[in-house]
């Protein structure tokens, strides 16, 4: 999809709304050169088809209201809603949806969209680092009760079990952690 400066749109983006209005904010993004993967016009063809996307919606949708798409969407979804200037939220927004209210310019929707785009990917990179270092933790942990098995079956030392438990890995091609999951399975430490 064309990109605006350079911009990296790897998110979905969908337009959710009335077909008037979703003309406009389509001749909006094409003048900006950002293609959105969908329109809808009701938001349970939305809920169900633009899962895990960045959506720009109305307010009012015909069949349902923003806030309700939002919330059927998740939060795996991001939510730029056009609420009317004299708009009143009657509850908490959920975090993953962004106001802007009307009249907006197009480079303020334009602008909040590519915002918006940025922010998730960056969340996306977050979330992936965070979820490896929680792996990494978890095969350390696992490394370590390995490492204590043979430290108190075979009265090895720290380092004569983590040195053989490196070994056992280059020798059999396999990872650390594998290793040390099977030294845990194993019910006779000395056959190993």
């Amino acid at each position: 999809m064309p990109v605006k400066r350079g911009m990296d749109m790897n998110a979905a983006f969908v337009i959710t709304a009335p077909q008037a209005v979703a003309q406009r904010l389509c001749s909006i993004f094409d003048k900006a050169q950002l293609a959105p993967q969908a329109v809808y016009e009701g938001g349970g063809e939305a809920a169900e088809a633009a899962q895990g996307a960045l959506v720009v919606t109305t307010w009012k949708l015909d069949d349902m209201t923003g806030l309700e798409l939002a919330e059927r969407l998740g939060e795996d979804a991001d939510v730029l809603m056009i609420v009317p200037a004299d708009y009143e939220q009657q509850t908490d927004l959920p975090q993953n949806v962004l106001l802007l209210r009307n009249p907006v310019s197009p480079d303020a929707l334009v602008q909040s969209v590519l915002v918006m785009a940025h922010c998730r990917e960056r969340m996306g990179a977050l979330r992936a680092r965070a979820q490896k270092l929680s792996r990494t933790l978890e095969e350390r942990k696992l490394i370590d009760r390995a490492k204590g098995r043979l430290m108190d079956g075979l009265h090895m030392t720290e380092a004569e079990a983590h040195h053989f438990i490196q070994k056992r890995s280059m020798d059999l091609g396999q990872r650390i952690a594998e290793v040390a999951g099977a030294i845990l399975a194993a019910e006779d430490l000395s056959a190993l």
